[in-house]
């Protein structure tokens, strides 16, 4: 038992004593009768162990003073009430309560539950002050007056490295204007968000530096004006963080960054990963870890505490920059996806029980210029890995492909195409490893995407350029499209080689999407004109999740579905003549070959 469980039990043990010799005197009017006190003193010590007992088996002495609660005021009552009414019952049994006052056990429920309560909340009240440290401290505007809202109030003024000084309170409903949560004042609603805009602000005693959403429930029209009217009233704006994206070393109430992806498109799902259990204490490769889905893999992935997770790229700068975020909870490959006799050291090494594989070439342009780098690349390194997954038995594989390898008119797409249909056929035959292929849109603010690319042109007052006004993208945030793939790794399935893919809802006009970034950068319309470029080579004007020839089913996840009828199948003899000839194909007709192998493929006139 440490000191301070002694010393805190020695602290109740004296004032339950106390207490009980003053409520008797409070009933007797100050005028104490030795003859009395005399007797009952016996009694005063078997009240005060009585309530060491029942407070220390619910567990009172192992909570801090610091974070003294409701929970401890319950446990004190509860206490309290059964070793007076106990000690009551005891004193009667020996005296029949002669000259023992009738209201002298309700004054001593009263006075012992302020006496024991009373030096906890002192303490509590003392330790806030002390360690608030106002001149460090962010003035914030708290979005929302749900149970987390609240929570997170409390947990900034009781956090002596709170980086946040709440100083008011924006409410959903307009009725709780006027109230307050833990002393901070609810100063508006969203019902009536133009009045925030034109009064609130300008009668609060501190300017808010930043906007805190704790609401994570917020509709997303209003999470499209809070961005608005931050970004217009110079005001950073965050939101606290989901349990299930809290990393380690991170306080629950961190907040995140509220950035232009997260109100762009459609209103993101939150999906549960908490039953993410299989990677815990595994050992998971990640290829293309320095990509955009490559590294946000990693960082949910290390929230579900794995036993090892290895990143691997072959971009030297990509794979720093997650390192640095990352630190040393991962090992660290700088290495060629390509290189076979490097990757089977690898996985000998490691022996990875998990590998998503995310590494690819996937900008449409190069790979036009230069087919065999995207073959080699995108198609024989996933051919190799899966041969590898075999010969080291790996317990599963995640391919992760696009929606242009759906009737893909390009060779980046075809390259996916062709590793979708060589991982089907594989698993055809394969019972050790389990390979499975997830197929989704655009991800929002990924490496080399529209969103960067707008978000650049519209800060330097540039021209935004898109190829063609009626240009359609399917997007989802690399968040929710990582969650998903996540989860679908662990879907039951009793076939080997499916393809999974996710819901992505209607596909977004680019057109609108730069005008809506415009506006949600605070610029108008007017002033950054848009310019339209043309369709650059095997680009279409709209993509497609699945073919029609596929049948799609419910998964039973939310978000995920599955195809179950496989169309435009290749035989395995196919693909090895193909590998085969690669080496003395010469460049001009590779893409001819390629079409050759894809009945799928469709040309674009």
């Amino acid at each position: 038992m440490s000191l301070r469980i002694l010393l805190t039990i020695l602290h109740d043990l004296i004032i339950f004593i106390f207490s009980f010799f003053l409520a008797l005197l409070l009933r007797l009017e100050l005028q104490p009768s030795l003859e009395l006190f005399s007797l009952l003193w016996i009694y005063s010590i078997g009240f005060s162990v009585m309530n060491i007992i029942i407070l220390n088996f619910l567990g009172l002495y192992h909570g801090i003073w610091r974070y003294a609660s409701i929970h401890e005021i319950n446990s004190i009552f509860k206490s309290v009430a059964i070793s007076t009414f106990s000690i009551i019952f005891i004193i009667f049994l020996t005296t029949r309560l002669e000259g023992i006052p009738r209201s002298f056990p309700i004054l001593l429920i009263i006075v012992s539950i302020f006496n024991s309560i009373g030096p906890r909340l002192l303490y509590r009240i003392i330790k806030d002050n002390l360690n608030s440290n106002p001149l460090t401290q962010i003035p914030s505007l708290v979005v929302g007056d749900s149970t987390s809202s609240e929570s997170f109030i409390r947990h900034t003024k009781t956090d002596k490295n709170s980086p946040y000084k709440i100083i008011a309170i924006v409410s959903i409903k307009e009725k709780s204007v006027g109230r307050r949560i833990h002393n901070v004042p609810i100063v508006g609603s969203l019902e009536n968000f133009k009045n925030i805009k034109l009064n609130i602000l300008s009668k609060l005693k501190n300017q808010p530096e930043r906007i805190i959403v704790s609401d994570l429930n917020i509709k997303k029209d209003v999470l499209e004006n809070l961005f608005i009217f931050a970004k217009n009233n110079g005001l950073a704006i965050g939101q606290i963080n989901k349990v299930s994206n809290i990393s380690f070393g991170r306080k629950t109430f961190d907040t995140t960054p509220i950035v232009i992806e997260d109100v762009l498109g459609r209103k993101q799902n939150v999906n549960d990963t908490s039953k993410l259990i299989e990677f815990k204490n595994k050992s998971i490769l990640i290829t293309g870890a320095g990509g955009s889905i490559g590294s946000e893999l990693g960082r949910q992935i290390l929230n579900l505490q794995p036993k090892n997770l290895i990143l691997l790229d072959n971009n030297e700068f990509s794979l720093f920059k997650i390192s640095s975020e990352l630190g040393n909870k991962c090992v660290y490959s700088l290495s060629d996806i390509r290189d076979k006799i490097k990757l089977d050291k690898i996985l000998n090494k490691f022996k990875p029980d998990f590998i998503f594989h995310a590494a690819a070439l996937k900008h449409i342009s190069f790979v036009e210029e230069d087919p065999y780098e995207a073959i080699k690349t995108n198609f024989l390194a996933t051919v190799n890995l899966c041969q590898l997954c075999i010969k080291h038995q790996i317990k599963k594989l995640v391919f992760i492909s696009t929606d242009k390898a759906v009737y893909p008119s390009n060779v980046m797409g075809a390259t996916k195409r062709l590793c979708e249909k060589y991982i089907q056929q594989i698993a055809k035959v394969e019972l050790k490893t389990n390979f499975s292929i997830v197929r989704f849109g655009n991800v929002l603010g990924s490496t080399g995407s529209v969103v960067p690319i707008f978000e650049n042109q519209i800060n330097n007052n540039n021209e935004v350029t898109i190829t063609h006004p009626k240009v359609k993208r399917y997007f989802m945030t690399i968040r929710e499209a990582v969650e998903l793939v996540l989860i679908s790794s662990q879907i039951k399935h009793s076939k080997n080689g499916n393809i999974f893919i996710l819901e992505m809802g209607k596909p977004v006009v680019i057109k609108d999407l730069a005008e809506k970034m415009i506006i949600l950068s605070g610029k108008d319309t007017k002033n950054v004109k848009i310019k339209y470029t043309g369709l650059r080579k095997g680009e279409k004007l709209n993509e497609q999740l699945f073919f029609s020839e596929e049948k799609i089913e419910k998964t039973g996840v939310s978000g995920i579905l599955c195809v179950s009828k496989i169309p435009f199948q290749t035989n395995m003899k196919k693909f090895d003549d193909f590998i085969t000839k690669l080496n003395t194909i010469k460049k001009k007709t590779l893409v001819e070959e390629i079409i050759k192998m894809l009945p799928e493929y469709k040309r674009l006139s």
